[in-house]
């Protein structure tokens, strides 16, 4: 019942920017719009030197560019490249996902949540 006064009615946007008419619901979506206005661009492709200002941007450049065919956003480490199966050699894990990457890293390679923590901190 929440959700649908939250979405449905209209409530006062209390989070308010104070250099345009931007406002909204929730504390990180004015943190996230800042950056439009600060020119800071935060997100840095692992693969080349494109940057932006949000992870999404970020995603679909790797996703959708031909220059990074094949790669991913979080690419394992700890796998060894090339290792052999039967079909041939099996690339490192890779994901465009944050959460499958800390996944794979906590189930594959045993890692504890605070290593996972300190590792993924370094990414991006």
């Amino acid at each position: 019942m929440r959700h649908a006064l939250f979405r449905h009615e209209e409530l006062e946007k209390k989070y308010k920017c104070d250099q345009c008419g931007f406002a909204t619901h929730i504390p990180g979506h004015l943190r996230r719009h800042l950056l439009v206005h600060t020119g800071s661009k935060p997100f840095s492709c692992p693969h080349c030197d494109y940057s932006c200002n949000n992870i999404e941007n970020l995603r679909k450049h790797v996703i959708s560019t031909a220059k990074h065919k094949g790669k991913f956003l979080y690419e394992c480490k700890f796998c060894p490249s090339g290792a052999a199966n039967e079909a041939g050699s099996t690339p490192p894990y890779g994901t465009n996902f944050q959460k499958e990457f800390k996944d794979h890293l906590q189930h594959s390679h045993k890692l504890t949540p605070e290593e996972v923590k300190m590792f993924t901190a370094t990414l991006l």
